[in-house]
């Protein structure tokens, strides 16, 4: 698992217009204070001149010398990107949870308006016209939710424009902000949720 999740890395790094860029500046640098400005600090008139006559007498080993003032930042660039990817994988994940979870997950404030949402739960609460966690939620429970009183059980939530039922966890987060959490049930519970009516309310 791991190898090829480098493997994707480096894909994924190697398709990076920046890496090449990025590289060839690095480069250009290098190779011109290896070849030129080096060897006239040391004392060469016209390094230039004497660029030239190294390539006349060892072009091998001048364009080797060349390659490698630009492959050494591609390199380090490469693995030094996809090293800091690799280590903060976790972190990459749970950030993008959001955007790949096919269950709406949401922030509100404390006036149920919705301040953020991944890409699919935007699209899921424009398509049913929710701008309010009440909407989506009930009163009632969201009620509950900003009393702070403890839940022992997690409640469950119809909501009848897509006939669907939820789970619902949610966790107060920095500031008045809370954070929602809906798991969609399988179908084979769906049918003990459905007794909720037109507006979806916690139990």
């Amino acid at each position: 698992m791991s190898s090829r999740l480098i493997l994707r890395m480096v894909g994924e790094k190697l398709l990076d217009r920046t890496t090449y860029v990025l590289a060839f500046i690095v480069g250009t640098i290098i190779n011109l204070y290896g070849q030129f400005l080096l060897p006239w600090f040391r004392g060469s008139f016209d390094p230039a001149t004497d660029f030239l006559i190294e390539f006349e007498i060892r072009p091998d080993i001048t364009v080797v010398s060349v390659f490698l003032g630009f492959a050494f930042p591609f390199c380090v660039g490469v693995y030094s990107a996809v090293a800091t990817r690799y280590k903060s994988r976790a972190t990459e994940t749970a950030s993008s949870l959001p955007e790949r979870c096919p269950d709406p997950m949401f922030r509100a404030d404390r006036d149920g308006r919705i301040v953020e949402a991944g890409t699919s739960t935007w699209q899921f609460l424009n398509q049913y016209g929710i701008d309010d966690v009440r909407k989506l939620l009930g009163r009632e429970l969201w009620t509950r939710m900003m009393s702070g009183d403890a839940m022992d059980d997690r409640p469950t939530v119809y909501f009848e424009p897509n006939q669907a039922a939820y789970v619902v966890a949610h966790v107060t987060s920095g500031g008045d902000g809370v954070n929602v959490y809906m798991s969609r049930l399988p179908r084979a519970l769906e049918a003990q949720s459905q007794g909720h009516g037109p507006v979806p309310t916690g139990r």
